[in-house]
């Protein structure tokens, strides 16, 4: 449990090293970049048109990988295998790589080539499915489109009127004599107008007034010809789109070159972006950055090969500065980072509390989902998805966070002896229960619960008084943090005494509780100054009110674990009838997969919820100040690489 120490690194250099020295911090991976203040004389040489060709640049890599392994898993007889892991790259490896850039680039074009012929095949499918549409009205003319024509005498128009301005329509033709018409359609819309041409002109004037659509078709066949034919060459141009998309996977080989390409994009972009945090001058530049201090030798001996015309120094930040968030646990606890990261990374001068979160949120999940047969379904889903998504390290981290809380389950599932609902009653294989009964006991484990929640809020308050003593705030210490410890002995002496566990004890609890109040009162006096005396004063005995607020938050652990508990029951109960006849036994174990299977992703969504509340609200609300910054190696920000 530790945050890194931190140096800070300012070094200057002539402008003709710069490139070197990044390639430099580039390799070593130890150093992440801050702005450095303003010097008179000098400014930045950040170049946006650079930057925005390396971005388009990257922008047309990235989606010509995306196209690949796209069609790869659409069409490839052998599937993109481990698309979630990251390339593995010796140095030597990425360098040579990164100088095939004409191969890079007639990849690109070729692969542009098979595109544009791709969209060409898109287009011209998508304009064969457009005039389907327009001809599938007309399936039921069984003339073809070519009959409709004016000839010598007459006119003859198919089209589109709807049935509401057929009445109208009607009354026109009775001052025409000379048309007729004919409709057709499961809707009744598709008409045939036959005019004598010396009606043709009115005709066609009243036919546009009432919203006539004209089949304007120039195709010597009927509609359902006419639609079979576009049909077969949609079939036609879905097979080469096909032969095409095939042809993309022989990409495959590249997909490593392209990847390396992408993210030297990303590093180069990387440094162009350096040039906002620098102050330069034609002939000097000064950078600033952090590192560890365990990482010192390493940057040093690099920097000393690199280059003979710069100068460096090594610091301790100032006090004002607040570096980035280096946290050091072993290989449990930093799973736990995803959960306290959430909420925010912690601030470089404060404790790291990722161990307290491993304890606490490991044992209240275990005790909301308190169930053997649930907690082994955690343990194994966690760790096979935690395997898949290995490229994704916040993924992962909460599959491993959900795998440990699957071992706590098992423990308490174990004391409450729960499998899958099941106790030692209904199956003697399972253990006998050693915790109260949840549906008999409910007192008793409520009480449990809130105790649980008094050691957490003590932990709180034992961080709070370390951070503050670190800072030598110790009067602080005492009367906002520790004393609050003390209050809580006392009145869990109190309570041993009222539920006759411990008689004897009342008096002595009364006595170090209100000690531990009048303490944080009087406190408040010597700490604070002016009208902040009596009002933190009179806070400080009104945050009573909200200490036992925050105690009786922790009731929700015992309403989340009861309810599994519940459902689980209900599940096996309702099941059982079904079990015992040769004719509903698929039925019942239906009910048992789907009964479980719900209770499970319920209990465990809700579990993982309720529990990081508590973490975030009663927990971290006491000391945990957060708003931290992650350490962020210069030019280890890369999507698809990993160098070794």
């Amino acid at each position: 449990m530790a945050i890194v120490e931190m140096l800070k690194l300012k070094l200057y250099g002539a402008s003709a090293d710069k490139q070197k020295i990044l390639d430099a911090l580039f390799e070593t991976q130890l150093v992440t970049l801050k702005g450095v203040d303003e010097i008179d004389g000098t400014n930045v040489l950040f170049d946006d048109e650079a930057y925005t060709q390396l971005e388009n640049k990257r922008a047309k890599l990235e989606r010509a990988i995306n196209i690949i392994e796209t069609n790869i898993e659409l069409f490839s007889e052998k599937k993109k295998e481990n698309s979630d892991e990251f390339v593995a790259l010796t140095t030597d490896e990425f360098e040579r790589i990164i100088l095939e850039k004409d191969s890079v680039d007639k990849t690109l074009q070729d692969l542009d080539n098979l595109l544009n012929v791709l969209n060409d095949i898109k287009k011209d499918r998508t304009n064969l499915e457009n005039k389907i549409t327009q001809l599938t009205p007309f399936l039921c003319v069984k003339e073809n489109f070519s009959d409709f024509k004016q000839t010598k005498n007459t006119n003859l128009m198919l089209g589109i009127l709807s049935q509401n301005a057929l009445k109208e329509w009607d009354n026109f033709l009775k001052d025409c004599p000379l048309t007729t018409y004919e409709v057709e359609g499961p809707e009744g819309n598709i008409i045939k107008v036959y005019s004598h041409n010396s009606e043709s002109f009115l005709v066609t004037k009243k036919l546009n007034e009432l919203g006539f659509i004209k089949a304007n078709f120039d195709i010597d066949a009927n509609a359902d010809t006419t639609i079979n034919v576009l049909k077969t060459k949609i079939n036609g141009l879905s097979l080469k789109e096909k032969e095409v998309s095939v042809s993309l996977c022989s990409f495959k080989d590249k997909l490593k070159m392209l990847k390396t390409m992408h993210d030297y994009i990303r590093f180069l972009m990387a440094k162009e972006d350096a040039e906002n945090k620098f102050r330069c001058t034609p002939q000097a530049f000064v950078l600033e950055g952090y590192l560890a201090k365990e990482s010192q030798e390493k940057v040093y001996k690099k920097l000393r090969q690199t280059s003979d015309s710069i100068e460096y120094e090594f610091s301790v930040p100032d006090k004002n500065e607040i570096p980035p968030t280096i946290t050091k646990n072993n290989k449990v606890v930093s799973q736990f980072e995803f959960v306290t990261n959430m909420y925010s990374p912690p601030h470089y001068r404060e404790l790291d509390p990722n161990t307290f979160i491993a304890i606490f949120f490991s044992i209240f999940f275990g005790f909301v989902m308190a169930d053997m047969g649930y907690g082994i379904l955690l343990v194994v889903l966690g760790i096979v998805l935690a395997m898949k998504k290995k490229n994704n390290k916040g993924m992962r981290q909460l599959m491993l966070v959900l795998s440990i809380g699957g071992v706590f389950s098992i423990i308490f599932g174990f004391l409450f002896g729960s499998f899958f609902g099941l106790t030692n009653a209904e199956l003697s294989i399972i253990p006998t229960a050693v915790m109260p009964d949840p549906m008999d006991d409910a007192t008793d484990l409520l009480m449990v619960c809130l105790a649980m929640g008094v050691v957490h809020i003590m932990a709180s308050y034992i961080l709070k008084g370390i951070l503050l003593v670190k800072r030598k705030r110790i009067l602080e210490a005492v009367s906002c943090a520790f004393c609050w410890d003390f209050f809580f002995v006392g009145l869990s002496f109190v309570v041993l005494d009222m539920l006759s566990i411990i008689k004897g004890l009342f008096l002595v609890g009364s006595i170090i509780a209100g000690i531990s109040v009048a303490v944080s009162v009087i406190g408040q006096f010597f700490i604070n100054s002016g009208f902040e005396k009596v009002s933190k004063s009179f806070g400080a005995v009104y945050g009573i009110i909200n200490l036992f607020s925050d105690i009786l938050s922790y009731a929700r652990l015992f309403g989340l674990m009861l309810s599994g508990a519940i459902i689980g029951s209900i599940v096996n109960t309702l099941a059982s009838g079904f079990l015992t006849s040769p004719v509903t036994f698929i039925a019942g174990v239906l009910i048992l997969l789907i009964g479980h299977t719900f209770n499970f992703a319920m209990g465990a969504l809700g579990a993982y919820i309720h529990v990081a509340r508590l973490q975030y609200i009663e927990f971290f609300s006491k000391f945990y100040e957060g708003e931290g910054e992650l350490f962020v190696p210069f030019g280890t920000n890369f999507s698809y690489i990993k160098l070794i």
